[in-house]
């Protein structure tokens, strides 16, 4: 058997399915891309990409392209989810798709828990894991009954990703409320979009207190790869992605999240985030994602190649556990980490210096490569016309609307 016998099936083609896709590619591995629009992943060398049905939207269809895929090859396809709107489609869907694909995800019960926030938290709870206070509400009533009792500020999200990010937006992962009527009237607002509410105890302590644990955990239970990162930057600052993050060595991090994945009886890749507080120095749990991370390219930098290891495993070719990796490798994503630069500038908590400083030593890109350039240079191109566009738009209504305006006066 060689690497080239199995196809590899990427669903999603955004930074986290373009880094999945380069640590096979590089590898020999024969590499399909699939998304519902196009994205920077598709430009990629190492890819073979096409626009696949939207799996919420037309799911059935979704999986029956997914059949078709398969049935062109000889042997079964890998699958790797690295976006959540893929995940729970296929998850559903698994009875069918693992007579065609091979896969290692957890079982569907635990993946209904994970992508419920609150029913998360509540497995979190149930396997010893410290948890910031958090509460639900599905209703004006519910939140009545428990909004004495939540600790102010506080920071409000959904309790299912897909349907936040479809009725508020891929870029807000929540609100920050100080006060009482900042939370009913934070709530009123997503309740009449038909959203479940969480809302959780703020975390004290800067952006360099949030770190993950990424795991890789066979189909028998044992945990092949370990790694840890630690955010610098975030995007929106406080609450956002990690645009700028350093791969780091913190034993008590990464065994903690090694010790939730092995309680709950995961399988597959899981990424568990954790926020250290300033007032107990104690590791708290924010998420555990259950799909490929948006940083995995740089576990792959620092030594430790995620994707090729849940390939090997399943197409059989053999794959050992490894725990150590390179430390201070940083990745980032530049264009969402000078909007981080502006926020902290804003705040007067960082100078043009200081970061730039912050980004020397060895640092990776999330989207541009010497061996695979094109991603990188599509992106710059695309925030490069946005901008263009956007100042376009603002001289327009400057020149044109402003005078409008001062003659009716």
């Amino acid at each position: 058997m060689t690497l080239k016998d199995n196809l590899a099936v990427v669903l999603g083609m955004f930074e986290t399915g373009l880094a999945v896709g380069r640590s096979l590619g590089r590898a020999g591995v024969r590499v399909a891309g699939f998304d519902c629009s196009r994205k920077l992943g598709v430009y990629s060398r190492y890819i073979d990409p096409a626009i696949c049905p939207h799996p919420l939207a037309r799911e059935e269809e979704f999986i029956a392209f997914l059949m078709r895929v398969a049935a062109r090859e000889k042997k079964q396809p890998v699958l790797f989810i690295t976006s959540d709107e893929f995940l729970i489609p296929v998850s559903r869907n698994r009875k069918r798709l693992e007579q065609h694909y091979l896969m290692n995800l957890p079982e569907h019960h635990i993946i209904e828990c994970i992508t419920d926030k609150y029913k998360q938290y509540k497995l979190a709870v149930e396997s010893g894991i410290p948890v910031p206070q958090t509460f639900v509400a599905n209703n004006m009533s519910q939140l009545k009954a428990i909004q004495d009792d939540v600790p102010l500020p506080a920071f409000v999200k959904g309790a299912e990703v897909n349907l936040w990010r479809e009725k508020i937006g891929v870029n807000r992962k929540g609100f920050v409320v100080s006060t009482k009527d900042e939370l009913i009237n934070t709530f009123k607002t997503i309740f009449d979009l038909g959203v479940t509410g969480l809302v959780q105890e703020i975390i004290p302590g800067p952006d360099t207190n949030h770190f993950k644990s990424s795991c890789y955990v066979s189909q028998t239970g044992e945990i092949l790869l370990a790694f840890g990162l630690r955010k610098i930057r975030q995007e929106p600052v406080g609450y956002g992605f990690g645009c700028l993050v350093e791969s780091v060595e913190y034993p008590e991090m990464v065994d903690l999240g090694k010790a939730f994945l092995q309680r709950i009886g995961y399988r597959g890749v899981g990424s568990v985030e954790f926020k250290l507080d300033q007032r107990d120095r104690k590791l708290k749990l924010i998420e555990l994602n259950p799909r490929y991370w948006q940083q995995n390219g740089l576990a792959e930098r620092c030594g430790m190649n995620f994707p090729l290891t849940n390939y090997l495993e399943l197409t059989g070719c053999g794959s050992k556990a490894l725990y150590d990796y390179n430390r201070g490798i940083k990745w980032v994503n530049i264009y969402h980490d000078f909007e981080s630069f502006r926020e902290y500038r804003l705040r007067g908590e960082l100078s043009l210096m200081k970061w730039l400083h912050s980004l020397k030593g060895q640092t990776m890109l999330s989207d541009f490569a010497l061996d695979d350039p094109l991603p990188g240079l599509y992106e710059f191109l695309f925030h490069f016309i946005h901008r263009i566009r956007n100042r376009a738009v603002k001289t327009l209504a400057v020149n044109v609307f402003t005078p409008v305006a001062r003659k009716s006066k």
